[in-house]
């Protein structure tokens, strides 16, 4: 059920930003790709009011006005400078991660602990589960939604806005200001978005950078399901389809979880779903004859409505088929007790993969032995955060006993939506800033976990024994990675603390950017590269490699694992620790004890390495300080040695 309830629930919430995105699409034909920033805009300015202590309500009403603010700004370069709709959108959107990040002064805010609307509706709560009843209040939100925007467009200045969108060369031959219509439409579009921003970081517990990714095209597939469903003039009946829309996409997310499908799948079959639902309707509204008999009204009205389903359904069990059951094994004995686990990542990552691959081969070497006496549920969110809601919906319908979280945005929602059952995370930097608790020993009563940061002033006390002396150390980061800004700020803080070292930096928002980065800051004389956590810097180190190998500039990393792919030297965690750890946690919930009672744990396993191919290429003497630490090597033929510590 909570599955289920829940996708109606994140369709209610994101019928907000399927209204903005009919307002552009339909009434005014406009590509607003805007909308993929000034979702995040609202839900930034939310999240910031909220925890400066503001009411939910009029925060939601802020986030209208500064994502309003941003569709302006799209609609003005259009119109006064005449620059190409979508080009405006891109540069406007583009504007707004920077702005963004400055709203936020960080890439993602929690707001598991601060007062939100569904806060203050669960105090209301006359005893529903607390999905139906936000899903009753929803409801009732989207019944105002759905009359106050019919009349609006009913208005005068509505029907200018449809008139100017629709004709606009008719509207200003009759005296119609068509740039402040149009201007003031992508404003209310934009408006709309953000309030389903603010609404959506409140639901689930977060605020966070790179959630309004993709949200144009859910919006776009949203409007077009509906429409294909109810397929009327009616103003009425169009905005409805809006809400429909958007309730039927995230029913196809759910039914997708439901039957083991992967949520990154959901792109292709978005994609075909809206292409075909396109086609048909094109294809039977070409077959209308000019009479309008009975026979042509009714496939009007039915045709769409079976090409829906049926293509639906073909194209769910179809993929379905392809991709099979995810479950990680067969129907369990039933003559013993079978504990459910529901392991969530938020993306298909290195350390990741390496976290979830080492709990499962754990809980095996323990006894857990999958189809006799448990059952791991293996879900990977593929960076969807609106997807992790839904997965986690989808553990708590199957009822699994214990809920594994890796990544801090997985734990971050988690925390915030289960409270009836274990959640042991892994993986997380630092657990303390998402507020899962003050301490290691005082935390929510349903949490613990395995947490660690790397340690990057013993990091940089490494690399000055190596390169001694008065040194420049540069590092590259994504700033919407909340645990790579931590990281990065205690290496600053540590060259600040050692007085003969410079930190320099450069900030990267996908891995193109990175090799550009890098020569920067090559150019700049940097004497070494120290790489903090950040996934997307490590996605494209080879870049780094090529920006420092023509300079002999060496490279210390904190992944391991990219040891052997052109560093000197390795500090870090193996993460495989992280899921080995996990797993003892689980068991020992599973045997009885309170998971309030057990505090966190730190990774236990830090991991030295250096490169000795990497070194004689580059001219480094390795002090014999540094070796007598070291506990894996590369050496200069290109092996990997594993060094035993008595």
């Amino acid at each position: 059920m909570e599955l289920w309830i829940g996708a109606i629930n994140l369709g209610f919430l994101y019928a907000f930003m399927t209204t903005g995105i009919f307002i552009t699409f339909r009434v005014y034909d406009f590509p607003d790709i805007t909308v993929d920033g000034s979702f995040t805009t609202g839900a930034a300015v939310a999240a910031v009011l909220i925890t400066a202590g503001v009411h939910p309500i009029p925060a939601v009403a802020a986030a209208f006005f500064f994502a309003a603010a941003a569709g302006a700004i799209t609609a003005l370069i259009h119109t006064r400078f005449n620059v190409n709709g979508l080009l405006a959108g891109i540069l406007v959107m583009t504007g707004l991660y920077s702005v963004n990040l400055h709203v936020m002064g960080r890439s993602n805010i929690p707001l598991l602990n601060e007062t939100t609307l569904f806060t203050h509706l669960e105090s209301i709560n006359p005893g529903m589960p607390p999905e139906i009843w936000i899903c009753f209040c929803l409801a009732i939100v989207m019944a105002f939604l759905w009359i106050g925007v019919s009349l609006f467009f009913k208005t005068d200045l509505g029907v200018t806005m449809r008139i100017t969108g629709n004709n606009p060369t008719m509207a200003g031959a009759n005296g119609v200001n068509v740039n402040l219509m149009k201007m003031l439409g992508i404003a209310l579009a934009n408006g709309f978005v953000g309030v389903s921003g603010g609404l959506v970081a409140q639901y689930q517990g977060f605020a966070d950078i790179g959630m309004g990714i993709g949200t144009v095209v859910i919006g776009l597939a949203s409007v077009i399901i509906g429409e294909a469903v109810l397929k009327r003039r009616s103003i009425y009946i169009k905005i409805l389809s809006v809400f429909i829309g958007s309730i039927i996409f995230r029913f196809m997310i759910a039914v997708a979880l439901f039957v083991g499908m992967n949520p990154i799948d959901m792109k292709l079959l978005t994609a075909i779903f809206v292409l075909l639902t396109l086609v048909a309707s094109k294809s039977v509204s070409g077959k209308k004859n000019i009479k309008g008999s009975i026979d042509s009204l009714r496939k009007r009205v039915t045709a769409p409505k079976k090409i829906v389903l049926s293509t639906s359904a073909a194209i769910i069990i179809l993929v379905g088929s392809f991709f099979g059951i995810r479950y990680t094994g067969q129907d369990p004995a039933a003559t013993s007790k079978v504990f459910k686990i529901g392991l969530l990542q938020v993306s298909d990552n290195g350390l990741l993969n390496i976290t979830r691959d080492s709990f499962v081969e754990e809980m095996r070497r323990i006894g857990y032995e999958e189809g006799r006496n448990c059952r791991i549920y293996l879900e990977n969110a593929n960076g969807d955060l609106a997807a992790v809601s839904s997965i986690l919906d989808k553990f708590i319908m199957e009822k699994v006993d214990i809920i594994v979280p890796i990544s801090t945005a997985c734990t971050q929602t988690a925390v915030n939506r289960v409270k009836d059952r274990p959640i042991v995370f892994a993986t997380v930097a630092n657990p303390f800033i998402i507020g899962t608790g003050r301490s290691e020993t005082e935390h929510l009563p349903n949490v613990t976990g395995v947490y660690g940061w790397v340690p990057m002033d013993e990091m940089l006390s490494m690399v000055k024994k190596i390169v001694p002396g008065k040194i420049k150390v540069g590092s590259i980061w994504d700033q919407a990675q909340s645990n790579s800004v931590f990281n990065v700020e205690n290496l600053r803080k540590a060259a600040e603390a050692d007085g003969e070292v410079t930190f320099l930096g450069n900030n990267i928002a996908n891995s193109s950017e990175v090799y550009q980065a890098a020569l920067g800051l090559v150019n700049k004389g940097i004497d070494a590269f120290v790489l903090s956590p950040d996934n997307i810097v490590y996605s494209a180190f080879e870049s780094v490699v090529k920006a420092a190998k023509p300079k002999k500039i060496p490279i210390a990393v904190s992944d391991v694992e990219r040891l052997a792919d052109g560093a000197l030297l390795a500090y870090g965690y193996d993460y495989t620790i992280s899921g080995v750890q996990a797993a003892h946690l689980v068991d020992r919930i599973l045997k009885g004890e309170d998971p309030g009672k057990m505090p966190f744990e730190r990774y236990r396993k830090v991991t030295i390495g250096i490169n000795m191919r990497v070194a004689e290429e580059m001219g480094f003497q390795i002090p014999d300080e540094v070796m007598a630490k070291a506990t894996c090597m590369v050496g200069r033929d290109g092996s990997k040695i594993e060094i035993e510590k008595k």
